[in-house]
């Protein structure tokens, strides 16, 4: 007899993230892995896939039960969606690459499909890259790299300990995290509003809850209370169509020796270059900048206990204003730690999360309207992920670099990424063409301002780092 799958309901902040997808804007995390050759395409794919269907979200689709999304095992996935094979040609293959990532960059995934995709890019005889697509419903970048980690040769026997089973959901940690689970109990609830005593039930914890929480709601108020001042050159239409492009094998050595000598966060450095890189971008468009602009950017931020092993979403996002019109290095780094350190004692550092599971509460209209005064405040946003310190193996193959994309929510046109991994660093630029109609030029600013910082370092030293794209 064969026993029918059961639906699981969605939690609110994942639901939140699969109702905000646009036309030419999914909402898709993309990675893509830089493999050593000679690698066998076709046992590669095999065995990652494998290990992918270990967790039971690769194996599911979204069905909607009157009007919920919940998640139920797809008994008749097709791989010849799934995973695809696609040969460039070996003339200007990087050229030919970026403009083939561009283009799946931009695509939905297929809603009545488990929510993700593999595509292998070989060489003949030589290394062989991958991009690896999956919907933010489905997880968050931690939760994502996590799990990509563990599909490697020698995390593998650790992996296969878990169970298979969908587990209930654990508390989650960090400031909001009570409030936040006491949302995802008022969904509960708020579905079964039929039955008065279970509503009833349920009000007294919602009361409590909310009391505990009434800080971070008049938090919430003054963030989404902040003037949407993003400069006209990033507030103009989407077009719909995006470009991508990434700088790998960046020493990151150098950079971790300049935050030590500079007593400040590699995060503080990160950002700082972009602050200048998003500045001389501005300069170059025509956009007259003074030493007062800023440029606020939304920054994830990990909200798990552990190393998140467990899918879904589980992060914050904090706004930070980039001193963009601060030219100097030194003064600009000096601006930029002392907000993030304010940033880390206050309340406001997460309240974006609670606007985001506000609304996988909201009718859909209300939900994308919420959705968008968030991303108004916000001219892009930027992800930085610490990945192993060694270099990892899959299927044999040795991960050579990975660099990957965040997707932009609310109509922010522009996201950044900063991977460390085995002594590199990775950064990856996305953008919709309306607002960037060039990443590579701003991908070139950052290697600049890297440049820039290795003369503040060491100020008698002609030699600069490369940062070059595809």
């Amino acid at each position: 007899m064969t026993t029918m799958p059961l639906p699981v309901m969605m939690n609110a902040v994942d639901r939140a993230w699969l109702e905000m997808d646009e036309p030419g804007n999914p909402m898709v995390i993309g990675a893509l892995i830089r493999l050593d050759g000679p690698v066998d395409a076709a046992e590669f794919q095999k065995t990652l896939v494998d290990r992918l269907l270990r967790q039971p979200r690769f194996a599911q689709r979204v069905v909607r039960i009157h009007g919920t999304p919940c998640w139920i095992r797809d008994d008749d996935m097709d791989f010849r969606y799934h995973v695809q094979v696609r040969r460039l040609p070996a003339r200007n293959y990087e050229l030919q690459l970026r403009k083939a990532v561009s283009l799946e960059s931009s695509r939905d995934l297929d809603g009545g499909r488990p929510l993700w995709r593999l595509f292998l890019f070989p060489q003949p005889d030589g290394p062989i890259t991958v991009l690896f697509r999956v919907h933010h419903a489905v997880a968050d970048g931690v939760a994502l790299v996590t799990l990509l980690l563990d599909s490697a040769d020698a995390n593998l026997p650790r992996s296969m300990k878990r169970s298979h089973a969908v587990r209930g959901r654990s508390p989650r940690a960090g400031p909001l995290g009570g409030l936040i689970d006491l949302l995802d109990g008022c969904n509960t609830g708020l579905l079964r509003l039929r039955a008065a005593a279970g509503w009833l039930a349920n009000a007294a914890t919602a009361r409590r809850g909310l009391r505990k929480g009434w800080a971070s709601m008049k938090a919430a108020r003054r963030v989404l209370s902040l003037p949407d001042d993003i400069p006209p050159p990033l507030r103009r239409p989407l077009s719909g169509r995006r470009d991508v492009t990434w700088a790998c094998d960046i020493p990151f050595a150098p950079l971790r020796q300049a935050a030590r000598q500079l007593e400040v966060s590699v995060n503080d450095l990160f950002m700082t270059i972009l602050a200048g890189a998003l500045g001389r971008h501005l300069r170059r468009q025509g956009m007259r900048i003074d030493g007062e602009q800023s440029l606020r950017v939304s920054i994830p931020v990990n909200l798990r206990a552990g190393r998140g092993r467990e899918l879904g979403n589980r992060f914050g996002l904090v706004l930070l204003d980039l001193p963009v019109g601060v030219e100097d290095f030194s003064g600009r780094l000096r601006l930029v730690s002392e907000r993030m350190a304010r940033l880390k004692a206050s309340v406001e550092a997460r309240v974006p999360l609670l606007g985001l599971a506000a609304a996988g509460h909201l009718p859909v209209p209300l939900e994308s309207r919420l959705v968008c005064l968030i991303g108004a405040k916000s001219a892009a946003v930027v992800s930085n992920l610490p990945g192993p310190h060694r270099h990892v193996r899959i299927a044999g193959a040795c991960m050579r670099s990975l660099a990957f994309w965040p997707p932009q929510a609310g109509g922010i046109g522009l996201g950044v990424s900063f991977f460390t991994y085995a002594g590199t660093l990775s950064v990856g630029l996305s953008a919709d063409r309306g607002r960037v109609p060039n990443p590579q030029l701003l991908l070139d600013a950052i290697g600049e301002e890297m440049a820039a910082l290795h003369h503040v370092v060491h100020p008698h030293d002609s030699g600069t780092p490369r940062v070059t794209g595809t």
